[in-house]
């Protein structure tokens, strides 16, 4: 079985860092677009700002002439950095538009498909990693307080696994907004990085 050192040789992981490092060249903090959107589906909405459609679904709602069929949308806005919540009626026109700073979304498969990718080219992830590492997680994450996964964050757990769930590799933060893995051991108590990886 090839060994780690020589599957980073083949320059497998190459490819994965130097999309990651060219999406955080363009990293602004405060304001300017987000990296994420180069590497995920989005739509552009009505005030111009760019979001991803995490979820929809149909609904009903009573109105004085009666009961009328609605779509609920729930998106992130990658521009204001905040959830939004749209309701249409059934022609697609918007009846209700309004940010929710309070609520927080998962991932899409799309954003956690690129959270994976940031993770594979973090240095200190990545030498721990190995072929049969299987990737799962997109749940979001926000605490207050916290220095990188507070309000106006999109922060999501991205965990990796071995030997059909029994090991695990390492359980990292990732924070979409701003396309940067803010924590590549979150709970290392639990096991994960500083665990010797048998070839």
């Amino acid at each position: 079985m090839r060994s780690f050192h020589e599957y980073l040789s083949r320059g497998l992981l190459c490819g994965v860092a130097a999309v990651a490092i060219s999406a955080c060249a363009t990293l602004q903090h405060d304001g300017g677009r987000s990296p994420t959107l180069a590497h995920v589906p989005f739509v552009k909405l009505p005030d111009g700002h760019e979001a991803v459609l995490v979820r929809s679904f149909g609904d009903e709602q009573k109105t004085p002439v009666g009961d009328r069929r609605v779509q609920v949308e729930y998106l992130w806005d990658y521009t204001d950095a905040v959830a939004r919540r749209r309701t249409l009626d059934s022609a697609g026109a918007v009846i209700e538009d309004q940010t929710e700073p309070a609520r927080t979304l998962s991932a899409t498969k799309s954003e956690l498909d690129w959270a994976i990718m940031l993770i594979k080219a973090n240095r200190e992830v990545a030498v721990k990693l190995v072929p049969d590492v299987v990737y799962y997680g997109g749940f979001s994450f926000r605490e207050s307080g916290h220095p990188e996964c507070d309000l106006r964050s999109r922060c999501i757990h991205v965990i990796g696994s071995r030997d059909g769930g029994r090991r695990k590799v390492f359980h990292a933060l990732v924070d979409l907004q701003t396309s940067r893995v803010v924590a590549p051991d979150y709970d290392p108590a639990l096991g994960g990085l500083d665990d010797t990886i048998p070839q």
